[in-house]
């Protein structure tokens, strides 16, 4: 078995391959033989002939045997011509060996670079060091184990660093300084845990920095990387701030077309998170080209919006943002005037059709009232439409709110509404404003 592995590990070339560091273990170093099979094998990496070293082997030693016959007929008769003779020779031999010898350093570099696999230093747990934050002990990455090291070390241990607050501060100064070579080292080595790194505490700075020095087509593959998992991130903490940061740098059309496609799907999801309707905002001030879009998808789901409490507050946002577009504007709101009875009876979606109300305008009072005035009683003694039905009595015209005192005047309706807990504050209101003709009605 000993003899099967010596003779295996003569066969192989590569003294620095991952096979020779195995057989290595099992030979016995002290066995004499082991020091030959070293020797030789050092010899066959530096002397690794290409076809081209052969023939100009033999060319050189034919001209070496010329040499010598030459030199021995004529060393008698004509020395100086001889002495000429040889020199040109060794000219021609020493401008033969120089090539030849360049032929091998650039087999030799070539064998390092390409075939020999260069082990790089990787952060292991003993470059940790515990440090103490707010009463906790954390343990971080040692700074003197990266500092002053190359790229190709940085760009390998990038997860880890970005993971550390020194670590992800430093590969930042690193773009500062070194832009062209940060970028090509880093932004390779950031991809393959872009999804994991965009919603990390620390990590999320550096995606947002690296994002200023990337071009168009570096931009378009990260959006495309996070596409899958769009939605989660910018519901994350980090990872809202992320996007919001990419966002910055789309600049061309064919960015932003890209990232509406991606956004579209979740737009009314992202309004009632927490955090993703910070993108929402953004989106819709930063790029009005897509406001057409955006309208249409809104328009949709305004009653759902309207519903939720996210929603109904980015409702009245979205109506100040598109205020100088009247068409816009007007198609959300006929579309909540006409399910106001059912906005109105919500807890959430009172409010969207009080914020109409506010807005002051007659047209506007005037539909809301025709929707209600049928069943004032109803919505009166309700504990959310009250408000609504207070808000209306006290911003409309004299002639909508006798049209009020009238119908609150009716027998039926004063006595359900007088002893109801939620109704008699309406009877309170129109006795307040009603001038005397009216409040005799009511009395």
């Amino acid at each position: 078995m000993e003899i099967q592995k010596k003779k295996y590990f003569n066969s192989y070339n590569n003294i620095n391959s991952p096979i020779f560091n195995y057989y290595s273990h099992i030979i016995n170093k002290n066995d004499p033989q082991y020091n030959k099979e070293i020797f030789q094998i050092n010899n066959s990496i530096s002397n690794l002939p290409t076809e081209r070293n052969k023939r100009e082997n033999n060319k050189i030693n034919k001209i070496n045997e010329f040499i010598k016959e030459d030199s021995k007929k004529e060393l008698n008769n004509n020395i100086i011509e001889s002495d000429e003779i040889k020199n040109n020779y060794i000219k021609n031999n020493s401008e033969i060996n120089i090539e030849n010898t360049n032929n091998l350093e650039k087999n030799k570099n070539f064998i390092n670079t390409k075939n020999i696999n260069k082990k790089i230093k990787s952060i292991k747990p003993e470059d940790l060091i515990p440090t103490s934050i707010n009463g906790r002990i954390i343990l971080r990455i040692n700074p003197l184990v990266y500092k002053n090291e190359s790229y190709e070390f940085l760009s390998s241990n990038i997860y880890i660093l970005l993971k550390d607050q020194i670590g992800c501060k430093y590969l930042q100064e690193k773009l500062e300084t070194d832009t062209i070579k940060a970028v090509c080292y880093f932004y390779p080595a950031i991809l393959p845990n872009l999804l994991i790194l965009i919603k990390d505490s620390f990590a999320n700075y550096f995606i947002q920095k690296i994002c200023y020095y990337l071009n168009d087509e570096q931009i378009e593959v990260i959006l495309n990387i996070l596409k899958p998992e769009f939605f989660d991130i910018c519901c994350d903490n980090y990872g809202t701030r992320s996007i919001q940061g990419i966002m910055n740098y789309l600049q061309t059309n064919k960015l932003k077309v890209l990232f509406f496609e991606i956004i579209k799907p979740f737009f009314i999801s992202l309004i009632n998170e927490i955090n993703g309707i910070y993108i929402i905002y953004k989106f819709v001030n930063q790029f009005p080209e897509f406001l057409n879009e955006v309208n249409i998808i809104i328009i949709d789901n305004c009653i759902n919006l309207a519903l939720n409490k996210k929603g109904s507050f980015f409702l009245q946002n979205y109506l100040m943002i598109i205020n100088n577009n009247n068409n816009y504007k007007n198609d959300i709101i006929e579309r909540l005037i006409n399910n106001c009875l059912i906005l109105i009876v919500d807890k959430i979606g009172n409010y969207i059709i009080k914020y109409l109300l506010n807005l002051e305008e007659y047209n506007i009072i005037r539909k809301i009232l025709n929707k209600v005035i049928d069943n004032i009683c109803f919505y009166s003694k309700h504990k959310y439409s009250n408000y609504v039905i207070e808000k209306i009595f006290l911003l409309s015209n004299y002639e909508d709110k006798k049209k009020i005192i009238i119908k609150l005047a009716t027998p039926e309706i004063m006595s359900n509404l007088i002893f109801d807990q939620h109704g008699y504050f309406i009877i309170l209101k129109a006795l307040m404003f009603a001038d005397n003709k009216y409040r005799g009605i009511l009395c």
